[in-house]
């Protein structure tokens, strides 16, 4: 039943009403009550101390972490601290966004002291003394109503553990840049575009992981960025384009050496291919490449394989003469042009002189005979484009003698002067040739050492289109005594010839019959001189002298032989008129 609780009237209220309030009598009852609860305290703490100093566990309230120690037996207490549990804790690392694996806290490197652990948490409630006595039941008290001694875990690492821990996360987080490059095949170029690689900080996960606390976590990697080389397509056009060649044979170094690849490469369309691609991605760049049709290695098993051609001429004349042959052929032997160079005769003997041992001997410029540094170089140079010509070569320039030289076939030489005429021809034979000049017992000879692809050779001919026959005149003269004569300038009948290069196969057959050139050779009177020193006087009949003025008995005199005069010219320019 619920009411209202009335309050007492006040002392004060009665004695204003005249009533008079009656006096409690003193009791002796409070004391007793507060005796007997101070007996009951004392003897109940009494007897807690006797239990608490003979509890053989851990302490209630006794906590590690949030692990409850209380009621552990000393063995109990130890097993636990050493078990896997106490660190059995995972903790989880990330960088970049990519998981790099969970790993207990003992699979890090970590340990306890597992003996002063245990003595720190036994220690709980084992004060000594009078006063550890009561503290200690007091302690037991408390932890039973829930008062919490904690006791703290000193985690320590093992070092190598975790540096080897660190290094493996971070061999499988690591990352190589990718730098921009390219690769030239005979399918095309292909080009792969810059990656950027990327690294763990292990030093900063090492920190990370030491300083954790007890319990699971989750640790966000420190790592840094390696960007990739770039790739210049501006740079790599001008390196690789190219026109296509085939292997060549290197004069310096001595061998043969890979060609060149043709290459077409638009650096523009090449960096929007580029610029397309993913990271790292490896792609064809749109170009044009054309690899040379021979490798050095193919080249090198028929080098000089096979003659081409060999042809001589016999050296006449002075000692100095054959002297100017022979060094002039030794400035051509083993002369080496690749396919397409051009053999230029001047640029190969170079300028005679006497200092390199070049001689005066008898040239013909202008028609005169005159003594010239290098006379009968000619002979060289028209013993080699005789044998250019039977080996199927490019004539690139080449003039003819003023008259016809003895010692070759019309038609088959060729004139040559410091500062021109010039004799050049080209190698097209798709490989490289080499001359072989040797002069021996005043014999010259010129072999062409190349490959040969077919069974094709040629043979030279020539057709006199028409002569022109010489005079003779007869010049007086007081050098000589009257009756005398002399010749001063040896006769030779002009010559209009037309060559013809005839490409025959190798069982006889004529394939190809073509006009080569023309060779103009001019005549040349011949001149006697008549003596007319001691002519004696008046009336005495002049002495008749042999032969009809305008050339004689003779319908073709013979042609001069080296020693009536010099084969090789190396005076004059590409006008003058010169007769090697």
């Amino acid at each position: 039943m619920t009411g209202k609780r009335v309050a007492q009237p006040s002392e004060e209220f009665l004695t204003e009403w005249g009533v008079t309030p009656k006096k409690k009598k003193k009791s002796n009852g409070g004391w007793i009550a507060l005796g007997l609860i101070a007996a009951l305290l004392v003897g109940g703490a009494a007897a807690l101390g006797v239990y608490a100093n003979g509890y053989d566990k851990v302490f209630p309230g006794v906590m590690l972490g949030e692990q409850s120690l209380g009621g552990y037996t000393r063995e109990e207490l130890e097993a636990y601290l050493a078990s896997d549990e106490l660190l059995g804790s995972r903790v989880t690392v990330t960088a970049d966004g990519e998981n790099l694996g969970q790993r207990t806290q003992r699979e890090l490197g970590a340990y306890i002291d597992s003996g002063k652990l245990a003595e720190s948490a036994w220690a709980v409630g084992r004060a000594e003394g009078a006063a550890g006595w009561f503290k200690n039941g007091w302690t037991m008290l408390t932890g039973h109503l829930g008062v919490r001694a904690s006791t703290d875990i000193v985690v320590y690492y093992d070092d190598g553990v975790l540096r080897a821990a660190a290094a493996e996360m971070a061999a499988n987080f690591d990352r190589e840049p990718v730098s921009g490059s390219y690769e030239l095949t005979r399918e095309g170029i292909y080009a792969t575009k810059p990656a950027d690689g990327r690294t763990l900080d292990q030093a900063a996960l090492i920190r990370s992981i030491a300083a954790l606390e007890g319990g699971p976590g989750e640790l966000e990697a420190a790592w840094e960025s390696i960007p990739g080389q770039g790739l210049d397509m501006e740079v790599l056009a001008l390196e690789l384009n190219a026109e296509p060649s085939n292997a060549r044979y290197d004069i310096e170094l001595g061998k043969v050496v890979d060609g060149t690849v043709g290459v077409s490469l638009d650096p523009q369309a090449a960096q929007f291919a580029l610029d397309a691609a993913a990271p790292g991605e490896t792609i064809q760049l749109p170009a044009q490449v054309t690899y040379p049709e021979m490798t050095a290695q193919e080249m090198e098993a028929v080098l000089f394989r096979d003659e081409l051609s060999s042809t001589a001429t016999s050296v006449g004349g002075t000692r100095v003469r054959r002297n100017n042959v022979k060094l002039a052929g030794e400035c051509c032997d083993g002369v080496i042009l690749n396919d397409g160079d051009i053999f230029d005769y001047n640029k190969v003997v170079g300028q005679r002189t006497v200092e390199r041992g070049f001689g005066a001997a008898p040239a013909y410029v202008n028609g005169e005979t005159v003594e010239t540094i290098g006379g009968g170089i000619c002979q060289v140079s028209s013993t080699i484009y005789y044998a250019t010509l039977l080996a199927n070569l490019e004539i690139v320039e080449r003039y003819a003698h003023r008259y016809a030289p003895s010692y070759i076939t019309w038609g088959m030489d060729a004139t040559v002067s410091w500062g021109g005429p010039e004799f050049r021809f080209k190698n097209d034979t798709g490989y490289p040739i080499r001359l072989d000049v040797s002069y021996v017992n005043d014999k010259i000879t010129v072999t062409i050492m190349g490959t040969k692809t077919d069974d094709t050779y040629v043979k030279m001919t020539y057709e006199e289109l028409s002569s022109t026959k010489y005079e003779t005149e007869y010049v007086e003269t007081d050098e000589l005594d009257w009756g005398t004569q002399q010749q001063k300038q040896s006769p030779y009948t002009g010559h209009n010839v037309v060559s013809y290069r005839n490409v025959y196969s190798g069982d006889g057959t004529l394939i190809s019959r073509t006009q080569e050139a023309k060779s103009n050779y001019k005549s040349r009177n011949e001149i006697i001189l008549v003596g007319t020193r001691g002519k004696p006087a008046m009336g005495v009949t002049m002495p008749e002298f042999g032969g009809d003025s305008g050339g004689g008995t003779s319908d073709e005199p013979s042609l001069p032989s080296a020693d009536d005069g010099p084969a090789l010219p190396d005076d004059g320019s590409p006008g003058m008129s010169i007769f090697g």
